[in-house]
């Protein structure tokens, strides 16, 4: 009699759980009309450049002016000769200012401009570079 009155007690627990169980396989067997549909590119006015070239400075994924500074840094004090450079950007223009090593003639005063403005060129194509000495 012990078994009989358990089995009647979880008939209305079993046939809740197999509704619930039913719900859940129909529910995450359903597909949404989006998947079945064309994706194309986003309309951010550049015809989906933004997501093609996420590097590009139009997009959110490319590098901030602090970012590029600080590269541009490293790479000119790559250079040898280079005591001091300050850089100051605008938009897609990049002039830097150096200040080279004490004790250096003109012309190695110039080739150290020469060498900082091709060592930016060549790490950051996407800026007009344009080096001078400071004086």
């Amino acid at each position: 009699m012990t078994s009989a009155f358990r089995f009647h007690t979880h008939k209305p627990l079993r046939a809740v759980c197999v509704l619930l169980l039913g719900a859940a396989l129909l529910s995450g067997c359903g597909g949404s009309p989006e998947h079945n549909r064309v994706k194309s590119y986003g309309q951010d006015g550049h015809l989906g450049l933004t997501n093609t070239n996420p590097r590009l400075p139009n997009t959110p994924h490319s590098q901030s002016y602090q970012q590029d500074a600080d590269f541009a840094e490293l790479k000119v004090k790559q250079v040898e000769g280079v005591k001091t450079a300050r850089l100051a950007f605008d938009g897609p223009t990049l002039r830097v200012y150096v200040t080279p090593k004490a004790g250096l003639s003109a012309a190695q005063r110039e080739q150290v401009r020469s060498r900082v403005e091709s060592q930016l060129a060549f790490n950051m194509p996407r800026y007009k570079i344009i080096a001078r000495l400071a004086s």
